[in-house]
């Protein structure tokens, strides 16, 4: 059962989000905006696990590498993601 407030915000991410569907390949979105917004999306709960962990372990410095690293984690998807896909196939290819 979800609250309807939440559907609400639900439906309002999904209509503001999309935007008219475009067909014609040279208007179509940058893959780049979709690798932020699931960024964006990811933030939150990456954020709250390294906190947590770094509280688990009692050590504000294993929190801190933690948080350092989900920023930088978060931040090489959004911004370099198609160059490790490339990377990744082309490591895949390669006998």
């Amino acid at each position: 059962m979800a609250w309807p407030l939440w559907d609400l915000a639900g439906d309002l991410a999904v209509a503001r989000g999309g935007g008219p569907v475009e067909t014609d390949p040279m208007r179509r979105i940058d893959s780049r905006y979709l690798r932020r917004r699931i960024a964006a999306v990811l933030w939150i709960p990456f954020a709250f696990g390294a906190i947590a962990l770094g509280g688990g372990l009692g050590s504000w410095v294993a929190g801190t590498v933690a948080f350092a690293a989900v920023i930088f984690m978060l931040w090489l998807v959004a911004e370099r993601g198609d160059r490790l896909w490339a990377a990744a196939v082309r490591r895949r290819r390669s006998p």
